[in-house]
């Protein structure tokens, strides 16, 4: 199903994805795909941020990618991605 969702990538998430190697970086676009093409699928888990909004965090074999879905307006917000301890 398609819905028409945008992704988008916070200043330090593009910074990070940039700072990888080819393989790593399209394991990464293959798994914010992901995000884009199933806004409504369940994350590893749900946290908070400063602001009280809904922050999804999966986890991604090496890195945890945290994002927020403005339904609203249809995106997928990435937001930091660290490597997974």
């Amino acid at each position: 199903m398609n819905w028409d969702y945008r992704r988008m990538l916070a200043e330090e998430a593009y910074a990070f994805r940039s700072s990888l190697n080819r393989r790593d970086r399209r394991r990464l676009e293959i798994a914010f795909d992901k995000l884009r093409d199933h806004p409504f699928s369940e994350p590893s888990f749900v946290g908070f941020d400063s602001n009280g909004e809904e922050q999804f965090h999966l986890f991604l074999n090496d890195y945890a990618i945290a994002s927020h879905v403005d339904h609203a307006v249809r995106l997928v917000f990435i937001q930091p991605i660290l490597p997974n301890p």
